[in-house]
């Protein structure tokens, strides 16, 4: 998976900057390759994406990207491959799953959650590590425990005169009736969000203003999709994962 910032200029950089790794006292970690700019948190949530030249945001105001949240799946029928919207309206906060703290959440508005409302898996601070400390690329990773039985791997890499930050991630998932997605909320205000489909491409609003809006709750994308305006945009590349929605500004792929 990776989180694509369109560069000023597509032309070929004259002097590239190495990468350049630095962890925070707060265990924080910032990565720096002169086009972006990527800062984690302690528990991995990306907290801020800058492009360089512009030193514009593309992470939204108040909010982290890079954030899993975990569903009920429990389809009317054939819950080897449906999903139905009101799938939606279930979130769970850290621990719910097994009688923890946080306890499961309803959401009352729909499928457009405010982040007062919104219930993420939560990392534990400190689990966020230096892997590559820079040069020609650098990296930081970390585990993410979802349950007793489940937890995910991910190593955040950004190379070398690259727009582009990637993450490798690995999920060792035991769960059943369970829908993990990672969420990406942008700094970019459009009402139209565009999919790769297996013949070009197509777009779907970011709201759900008809019941057909509501109806394409997610898209079968294929390898990316992108939230843009004017002159600034955000994409989101994966070479694996084909279930895709933007609802407002934020980019959900599901896991």
């Amino acid at each position: 998976m990776r989180l694509f910032l369109p560069p000023p200029s597509l032309q070929p950089l004259l002097s590239q900057q190495p990468v350049f790794v630095v962890q925070e006292s707060d265990g924080s970690v910032t990565l720096d390759n002169g086009i972006i700019r990527v800062r984690l948190d302690p528990t991995g949530r990306l907290t801020s994406l800058v492009l360089v030249a512009s030193g514009r945001e593309a992470i939204a105001e108040g909010a982290v990207g890079n954030q899993f949240v975990l569903f009920d799946d429990v389809p009317l029928y054939w819950d080897a491959w449906d999903v139905m919207d009101y799938h939606l309206e279930t979130r769970f906060g850290p621990g719910s799953m097994w009688g923890g703290a946080g306890g499961r959440n309803t959401c009352c508005c729909g499928s457009v959650c405010p982040p007062s409302h919104r219930k993420p898996v939560l990392g534990q601070p400190g689990t966020l590590a230096v892997g590559t400390e820079g040069g020609l690329w650098g990296s930081a990773c970390f585990l993410l425990q979802i349950s007793p039985r489940s937890w995910l791997s991910q190593e955040v890499v950004l190379d070398v005169g690259c727009p582009y930050v990637r993450f490798h991630t690995e999920v060792h998932w035991h769960e059943a009736h369970k829908f993990l997605k990672v969420e990406f909320p942008a700094r970019v205000w459009t009402s139209q969000a565009t999919y790769e489909i297996q013949f070009g491409h197509l777009q779907r609003p970011t709201h759900c203003n008809t019941s057909w809006d509501w109806a394409r709750f997610e898209v079968w994308a294929h390898r990316w999709m992108d939230l843009s305006e004017h002159g600034f945009g955000l994409a989101l590349l994966n070479d694996c994962k084909y279930g895709a929605s933007v609802r407002g500004s934020i980019l959900s792929l599901s896991l």
